[in-house]
C-alpha cells in the first residue's frame, strides 16, 4: 500500500492554499465556502463577533473594532475573508454563503445569528491594507491608515483612487453634476472617466474644458481643479463625516465593514500608524454609532501590540474601540490539515492502526527528543493522533509555524514571504506529494518540507544549498542525505525551541516507522563531520550545529583574519581570574576567635587589577617560569601562583576570537550593512557567551594543576583549587603579620562604639590592660611614651594605620579601644580641632568612628602638672566653687574648671539673655543690666577659648579677682529677671503703651507728672530699687485717667444721643417711601452699633473716633435719602399735588402734637421740629394755601 491510498481525498487536487484579501473569482469564493473548515475554536469565535454585531442593531455603540490575531498559518485571512462573505451576503452558485455553513455545524443559535444579519444590508469592503497603500518599499514613509480606508470607500462610491480626484468627483457629486461631467469627458475624448481619469494631471485642460461643459466658468473650473490637487487634505474626522452621511443615507439598519488584513504587518512597531488606527476607529465608532464597523488582522494581540510600542503613548481608546477580540491558535491550524488534506478512508485507518500496534513504543522512542534540547513534544499522544497525522508527525506544524514566522521575521523569504505567499496547508501538501508512491511505512522528514519554500528564498539561502547538492552528485566529499542534513540546519536555524544537536536532528530526520535510533545517529554525526569540513556548517561551543550561508562562510574567513589586542586579552583572562576562579575581592583570615578581612593586591602576568597599594600580593604567572625564579619572587608579602601554560593558551585563544567577533562587528555595521548582515552578526555576537563559557572551563583546567610559592619556598595544598589558595593565604598572613595575634580578644565591629563607651568610661568592659590583650597594649605604650620623649603628636589616622600595616595587621576598632584606655587610664588625651576632645564631648564616638574625622583628631601625651600651680588651683577651686577633690593634671582641673565656670556664670547669664530676648525689640524700655552681662560673656568666653590645658589652668588663676566682680554680678541680674522686678517692669511698659493716646488728649498736671517718673525709672542702665515704686505710679496713672475719660465720655454721649434722634426724625419723615425707610433702617443699625461702642469705651479717643463716626452717618443718610426721593420722583414723572387749605388751627394741632407745655429751650425746639416733620410729610403730596 501507498502512502497516497491511505487519505480520503486525492492529495493532488488543486487547493487554493493561499487565501487572498481581495480575490473575488466566484468559482474560488465557492470552493473557500465547501472546503471551509469550521472548527470548535473558529466557531465559537463566530459566535462571539455575531453576539456582539447583532447587539449593536439594538443598542448603538461605539466599540465596532474586531481584532483577529494568530501566528503564521492560524487561518486568520481565511477567517477574515469567510466573515466578508458572510457580511456581504451575495449568492454564490445559487446558495448565500450563510447557507454554506447549514452542512458544517449544529449550532443553530449561530445559524439563525448568521441569517438575522444576511437580512440586512451591508457592504463589506475587504482588502489588503499594504496593497492598498500607496507606499511603494516598505522601507518608505507607509501612508496613514485613515488614506487607505477613504481610498477603500472611494473605490466602493466608484471614485478615483487618487484621493483629491476622489474628492474633486464627490463635489461634483454633491452638485449634481457628476454623471453630466463623465459624459462630457466621454463626449469630447471618446474614453470613458474611469480610464481618462488615470492621467489626470497630463489632462487639465481637457478636464477644465469639461467642467466648462457643465456649467463652470472658467476661472472656477480651473480654481476648482487646483486647489482639489494642491491643498487637498484628509482627518480621521472628515473621514469618518464622509462615512456617517453615507450610512445615513441608506438607512439605520444599513452597514459598512471594513476588513483589512494583516494590519498589524503593516503597523510594525510605527506608533504614528497605530494612533492613526486608533483615531480612525474612534472617529467612526463616535460619529456612526454602530453603522460602521473595523475588523483587523494581526499576528500579534491587541495588548501585545500597543505595549510594543512608545509606552508614552496613550493606547487605552484603541482597546476599548476593539472590543471583540479574536485569537486563533495553532489547534486550529492542526485540525484544518487533517480535516482538508489527512483524512483517512477506512482501510487505510486499520493499517496503520495495525502498525501502530506492532511499533508504537518503538515509535515513540524514535520520534523522541532530548528534553533538555527542545519544547518541542515527542512522537505522538495516542493511536487516534497517529492515524490522523500520519505519515507526519505533530510536532511538524509548531515546528514549520517557528520556521515560516523565521523566515518572515529575518527577511529571508524576499518580498514572497512578506506579502502571505506561503501556507502551511500548501507545504503539507507538498511534502504528501513527495512521498505519495512511497510504501506505508515512509514517514515525511523535516527536510521533505523544504522544496516547499526553496522558491521563495534569498538566494543566499538556496546558493549554498545547492552548490552543496553539487558538490554531492559529483561525489565531491558529500553525499545526498548530507544535503537533507544541510536543509534540516538551515530549516531550524534560529528556531529557540529545538537546538541543533546530533539528537535531535535524528529525531526530525526518522524517514520510516522502522528506523533504528542508534544507526540513525551515527549516520547523522557522520555527515555533520563531512558538512563541517565543507564549511557550510559550524559547530559552537555548547556542541550544537548551525547552517552557513554563502555570506556566513565568507564572514567567518574575515573575523579569523581580524586582528586583537593580546593585552586586553590578558586582561579578559585575569578578570576571569578573580571574579570566578578566585572571586574573593578579600581574604578572611581567621586565628582563634579572632576573624579579620585583608586585602590584597592582584596581579595577572603583568596585569595590574585594581590598585597596587596593599601589604599582600597574589601575583599569578601563566607562561614559562623556572622553579628558582618564582621562588626568588615569592618574598615578603607576595603569593606567586603557576598556571598550566597550555590550558591558559587555550583560553586565550578563545577569549581572542571572542574580541576578534566583536571587533568585526563593530567596524563592520554601518548605515550600508544589509539586513542579511546584520542578523550574521547578531547571531556572532550571541556565540560570544558559549565561547566565555568554554574559556572560564579551559582556565578551569588550568588551575587545577597550579603551583604555590610562599617565602621563597615551593608549597604544596590538598583540596579544589579555590581551597588550595585559601590554604596559601593562610600561611602567607602567618608569615607577614607577625605581631597580628597581639589582639587576643578583638573589639566588635559591629558593636565597635558601645565597647568603646565600656572601656572609656569604666563601664564593665574587660579590661585592655589584663593578660589578654596585654602584649597589644604595651606595643601601643611604648609608641605613646616615645611620643611623651620627643614632646611630639600623631593624629588618630595615623596612628590606625601604624597598626594596620605590617606586622601588626590590627583592625581600627581594637587600635582605637586601647588607645581609649590609655585615655581612661591618663596616659593620653584627645583634641579635635583643637580643642578638648573626650567622652562628654558632642558626637565623640561618632567621630572616633567615620574615617573622615581621624585627622582632626590628635592623641597627645598627658603632661605632668607644676606644683605650685596644682596648689593654687587646689584653693581656688574649694574656695569659688566648693570643691575639696584634688588632681594629678592639667586635663582633670581644666575638665572641672570649664564645667564649673559653665555652671556658675555661663549657664546663668544664657538664662537672663534668653529672657531680655522674650522683650519686643522695638519697645522704648529697654532691660536693665546690658553692660554687665556683656563684660561676663567677654570674660568668660576669653578664658573658654584656651585650648592648651596647662595654660588654661594658669589663666584661671590669673582670673581670681574677676571671678568675684562675676558672683556679685549674677546676683544682681537673677534678682531683677528671676523674681517679681522684671514683671512689675513689663506692667508698667504696657500702661505706658496702652494709655499713650490718652496721655497725648488729656491735660492734667498730676498724671503728666506721674508718667515722667514711671519714664526715669524704667529707662535706668541697672536695675535699683527704683522698681519697687512702679506698682504704686501705675495704679495712680490708670485712675487719673479713667477719672478724666468718664468726664469727657460724658459729653459725647449726649450729643450722640442727638444725632441717634436725628435719624429717628428722619425714618419718620420718609414713613410713607419703603425703600428709603429700609436704606434708613441699615444705617439706624449701624448707628446702634457705634453708639454701643461709645457707651462701653474706656478711652475717651475711642469714644471721639466712634462719635465723628457717627456725626458722619448722620450727614450721609440724610443726603442718600434726599438723591433716593429725588430717583423716585423721576421715575414716577412727578405726580401732580393738589393745593391744601391750612388753619391756624391744624398748625397749632401739629405744633403741640408732641408737648402739651413749654417750659424750656429744648421744649421749644422739640415741638417746632414735630411741626417741621408734618409739615414736610404732607408736601410731598400737597402744596398749602391760606384758607
Amino acid at each position: 500500500m501507498q502512502i497516497k491510498e491511505l487519505f480520503k481525498k486525492d492529495i493532488f487536487r488543486p487547493i487554493n492554499n493561499v487565501v487572498q484579501a481581495e480575490q473575488v473569482d466566484e468559482e474560488v469564493v465557492k470552493t473557500e465556502l465547501d472546503e471551509y473548515v469550521l472548527t470548535e475554536e473558529s466557531e465559537h469565535y463566530l459566535e462571539r463577533f455575531y453576539r456582539n454585531y447583532l447587539a449593536v442593531y439594538d443598542q448603538p455603540s461605539t466599540k465596532v473594532g474586531v481584532w483577529i490575531s494568530g501566528f503564521f498559518g492560524s487561518g486568520k485571512s481565511h477567517f477574515l475573508k469567510i466573515l466578508s462573505y458572510l457580511l456581504h451576503n451575495q449568492s454564490i452558485a445559487g446558495k448565500t454563503p450563510a447557507e454554506y455553513f447549514e452542512d458544517k455545524t449544529n449550532n443553530q443559535e449561530l445559524l439563525n445569528m448568521m441569517k438575522k444579519v444576511s437580512e440586512k444590508k451591508t457592504d463589506a469592503l475587504l482588502f489588503n491594507i499594504d496593497s492598498r497603500s500607496t507606499s511603494s518599499s516598505k522601507d518608505a514613509e507607509k501612508e496613514r491608515i485613515i488614506e487607505v480606508f477613504l481610498r477603500v470607500f472611494n473605490n466602493h462610491l466608484g471614485y478615483s483612487d487618487t484621493l483629491w480626484v476622489a474628492e474633486m468627483e464627490r463635489q461634483l457629486d454633491e452638485d449634481g453634476k457628476y454623471e453630466e461631467f463623465k459624459q462630457a469627458i466621454f463626449d469630447q475624448n471618446g474614453k470613458p472617466w474611469e480610464e481618462f481619469r488615470l492621467k489626470i494631471l497630463l489632462r487639465k485642460k481637457k478636464v477644465i474644458q469639461a467642467l466648462e461643459t457643465v456649467g463652470y466658468d472658467r476661472d472656477t473650473a480651473e480654481t476648482f481643479f487646483d486647489v482639489s490637487r494642491e491643498w487637498f487634505s484628509i482627518d480621521a474626522q472628515r473621514v469618518a463625516e464622509l462615512v456617517a452621511d453615507y450610512c445615513k443615507k441608506q438607512g439605520p439598519d444599513y452597514r459598512i465593514v471594513f476588513l483589512a488584513d494583516e494590519i498589524g504587518q503593516y503597523i510594525g512597531n510605527n506608533t504614528s500608524l497605530m494612533l492613526n488606527l486608533q483615531t480612525i476607529t474612534e472617529k467612526l465608532g463616535d460619529l456612526c454609532q454602530g453603522q460602521a464597523w473595523v475588523i483587523v488582522t494581526s499576528q500579534e494581540k491587541l495588548e501585545a501590540t500597543v505595549s510594543d510600542l512608545d509606552s508614552t503613548k496613550d493606547f487605552s481608546k484603541i482597546q476599548g474601540r476593539f472590543e471583540t477580540k479574536i485569537n486563533l491558535s495553532s489547534a486550529n491550524t492542526d485540525e484544518v490539515i487533517k480535516k482538508r488534506l489527512l483524512e483517512k478512508t477506512e482501510v487505510g485507518e486499520d493499517t496503520l492502526k495495525t502498525i501502530h500496534d506492532q511499533e508504537g513504543k518503538l515509535i515513540q522512542n524514535r520520534l523522541a527528543f532530548d528534553p533538555k534540547d527542545t519544547q518541542l513534544r515527542s512522537g505522538y499522544r495516542s493511536i487516534d493522533e497517529f492515524v490522523s497525522f500520519y505519515p507526519f508527525v505533530p510536532y511538524q506544524i509548531e515546528l514549520l509555524q517557528m520556521i515560516f514566522t523565521k523566515i518572515r521575521n529575518l527577511g529571508e523569504g524576499g518580498q514572497h514571504t512578506s506579502r502571505g505567499e506561503r501556507s502551511l496547508l500548501k507545504a503539507f501538501q507538498e511534502a504528501a506529494q513527495l512521498n505519495a508512491s512511497e510504501n506505508v511505512d515512509n514517514m515525511v522528514t523535516m527536510a521533505e518540507f523544504y522544496p516547499s519554500i526553496r522558491d521563495y528564498l534569498e538566494s543566499s539561502i538556496t546558493s549554498t544549498i545547492a552548490r552543496a547538492a553539487d558538490r554531492a552528485r559529483n561525489d565531491e566529499g558529500l553525499t545526498e542525505y548530507d544535503v537533507q542534513v544541510l536543509q534540516v540546519l538551515y530549516l531550524i536555524k534560529g528556531i529557540d525551541a529545538i537546538k541543533s544537536t546530533p539528537s535531535n536532528i535524528a529525531t526530525l530526520m526518522v524517514e520510516t516507522v522502522y528506523d533504528e535510533r542508534q544507526p540513525l545517529e551515527y549516520k547523522i554525526k557522520e555527515s555533520l563531520n563531512r558538512l563541517q569540513t565543507a564549511m557550510f556548517i559550524e559547530q559552537h561551543a555548547d556542541g550544537t550545529y548551525s547552517f552557513l550561508s554563502d555570506e556566513e562562510q565568507e564572514i567567518n574567513r574575515e573575523i579569523r583574519a581580524e586582528d586583537y589586542n593580546s593585552a586586553a586579552v590578558k586582561e579578559r583572562l585575569a578578570n576571569l581570574f578573580f571574579n570566578v576562579m578566585y572571586r574573593h575581592p578579600k581574604y578572611e583570615y581567621k586565628h582563634n576567635e579572632l576573624t579579620k578581612h585583608f586585602d590584597y593586591n592582584k596581579r595577572f602576568d603583568n596585569y595590574v587589577k585594581g590598585q597596587m597599594n596593599h601589604e599582600l600580593t597574589m601575583q599569578v604567572y601563566t607562561e614559562g617560569m623556572t622553579d628558582s625564579e618564582a621562588a626568588l619572587q615569592a618574598n615578603s608579602g607576595y603569593l606567586i601562583i603557576l598556571l598550566d601554560k597550555e590550558y591558559v593558551a587555550e583560553a586565550e585563544k578563545v577569549l581572542a576570537y571572542i574580541q576578534q567577533v566583536d571587533s568585526y562587528v563593530r567596524r563592520k555595521q554601518s548605515s550600508t550593512t544589509t539586513q542579511q548582515q546584520k542578523r550574521i552578526f547578531e547571531a556572532k555576537l550571541a556565540e560570544v557567551d558559549e565561547y566565555s563559557q568554554k574559556a572560564e572551563e579551559l582556565l578551569a583546567k588550568a588551575c587545577e594543576n597550579a603551583e604555590f610559592y610562599i617565602h621563597s619556598q615551593r608549597r604544596d595544598f590538598n583540596g579544589d583549587f579555590e581551597h588550595k589558595v585559601n590554604q596559601a593565604m593562610d600561611m602567607l598572613i602567618r608569615n607577614t603579620f607577625t605581631k597580628f595575634h597581639y589582639i587576643e580578644e578583638p573589639i566588635s565591629f559591629r558593636n565597635s562604639k558601645q565597647e568603646w563607651q565600656q572601656v572609656a568610661e569604666n563601664l564593665g568592659q574587660q579590661n585592655l590592660f589584663s593578660d589578654v590583650n596585654k602584649n597589644a597594649v604595651d606595643e601601643v605604650k611604648v609608641f605613646i611614651e616615645e611620643l611623651e620623649r620627643y614632646h611630639d603628636q600623631r593624629t588618630l589616622k595615623e596612628i590606625v594605620q601604624k597598626y594596620e600595616a605590617v606586622p601588626y595587621g590590627w583592625e581600627e576598632q581594637d587600635t582605637i579601644g586601647i588607645l581609649l584606655g590609655l585615655m581612661n587610664a591618663g596616659k593620653v588625651r584627645f583634641t579635635y580641632a583643637g580643642e578638648p576632645f573626650n567622652p562628654n564631648s558632642e558626637r565623640f564616638y561618632d567621630r572616633l568612628e567615620r574615617v573622615s574625622e581621624r585627622d582632626r583628631i590628635v592623641v597627645m601625651p598627658i603632661v605632668e602638672m607644676d606644683g605650685q600651680v596644682k596648689q593654687e588651683l587646689i584653693v581656688l577651686v574649694r574656695d569659688f566653687f566648693s570643691l575639696t577633690q584634688t588632681f594629678d593634671t592639667y586635663d582633670a582641673y581644666e575638665e572641672i574648671i570649664r564645667e564649673k565656670v559653665h555652671e556658675e556664670f555661663v549657664e546663668p547669664i544664657e538664662k537672663i539673655r534668653e529672657r531680655r530676648r522674650q522683650q519686643d525689640p522695638t519697645s522704648d524700655y529697654p532691660y536693665p543690666g546690658e553692660s554687665h552681662i556683656r563684660r561676663v560673656v567677654t570674660d568668660t568666653q576669653k578664658l573658654l577659648s584656651i585650648r592648651d590645658p596647662e595654660q588654661f589652668c594658669r589663666t584661671f588663676i590669673q582670673y581670681e579677682d574677676d571671678m568675684e566682680e562675676w558672683f556679685d554680678i549674677i546676683e544682681m541680674l537673677q534678682g531683677f529677671y528671676e523674681g517679681n522686678p522684671i514683671v512689675k517692669f513689663d506692667e508698667a511698659v504696657q500702661v505706658l503703651k496702652n494709655h499713650q493716646q490718652d496721655l497725648e488728649i488729656i491735660h492734667n498736671e498730676e498724671l503728666e507728672d506721674i508718667a515722667q517718673r514711671m519714664k526715669q525709672i524704667l529707662l535706668q542702665e541697672e536695675p535699683s530699687k527704683d522698681i519697687s515704686q512702679l506698682p504704686k505710679l501705675t495704679d495712680d496713672l490708670k485712675n487719673i485717667i479713667q477719672e478724666e475719660t468718664d468726664k469727657q465720655k460724658q459729653a459725647v454721649l449726649v450729643q450722640s444721643d442727638k444725632s441717634m434722634g436725628q435719624l429717628k426724625d428722619l425714618y419718620e419723615q420718609y414713613s410713607q417711601y419703603e425703600t428709603i425707610t429700609a436704606y434708613i433702617q441699615s444705617r439706624i443699625d449701624r448707628a446702634t452699633q457705634l453708639y454701643e461702642k461709645i457707651k462701653n469705651s474706656e478711652r475717651i479717643s475711642s469714644a471721639r473716633i466712634n462719635q465723628q463716626q457717627l456725626g458722619e452717618l448722620v450727614d450721609s443718610t440724610k443726603s442718600k435719602a434726599r438723591q433716593m426721593l429725588k430717583e423716585i420722583r423721576e421715575e414716577t414723572d412727578t405726580v401732580e399735588r393738589e393745593p391744601k387749605p391750612i388753619t391756624g388751627k391744624d398748625l397749632y394741632d401739629k405744633f403741640f402734637s408732641r408737648v402739651d407745655t413749654i417750659e424750656t429751650e429744648e421744649d421749644l425746639e422739640r415741638a417746632i421740629d414735630s411741626l417741621k416733620r408734618e409739615l414736610l410729610k404732607e408736601l410731598q403730596t400737597h402744596y398749602f394755601v391760606k384758607s
